[in-house]
């Protein structure tokens, strides 16, 4: 395959992934918003999802209670494949998307699995994390749109 071949299909996937990651209700940057949130040990998180191949990249920033910082970086494929996360609560998570607003994570902490729901709302300004014992929810701060948008 010719270089000039290969950019032409390299061009063709890249607006082809941006055009479906357009109108994702997830992508964004978040912020937990602390009253309505319950039974988390967290004093602030930022997620921010950014646009990638075949879903998109979830970024979370955290301080706990006792200000020390983490961060966490999160592959979101819709392929049912497990992913390693990197950062401070490194893990395996597999997503499906159960509808437009509502993707299932499946995590897997050394043996250790868990199942839980990500969900935004219908107007897209609120995010809501229901994991066993907690519910998260989080305010959208900004949009991210797909490069060329």
């Amino acid at each position: 395959m010719s270089w000039k071949s290969l950019g032409v299909v390299l061009a063709v996937f890249a607006f082809s992934a941006s055009l479906m990651a357009k109108d994702d209700p997830f992508l964004g940057i978040w912020m937990l918003n602390g009253e309505k949130t319950s039974n988390y040990q967290q004093q602030s998180q930022m997620i921010i999802n950014v646009p990638a191949p075949g879903g998109f990249t979830s970024i979370r920033a955290t301080i706990a209670k006792d200000n020390k910082s983490s961060t966490e970086n999160h592959p979101v494929a819709f392929d049912g494949k497990p992913y390693q996360t990197t950062g401070g609560d490194a893990r395996e998570i597999s997503y499906k998307r159960v509808d437009e607003y509502t993707v299932e994570r499946t995590q897997n902490r050394n043996g250790k699995i868990s199942v839980d729901t990500e969900q935004v709302s219908k107007d897209g300004k609120t995010l809501t994390v229901k994991q066993e014992n907690a519910v998260r929810v989080y305010d959208k701060k900004f949009n991210v749109q797909p490069a060329g948008h």
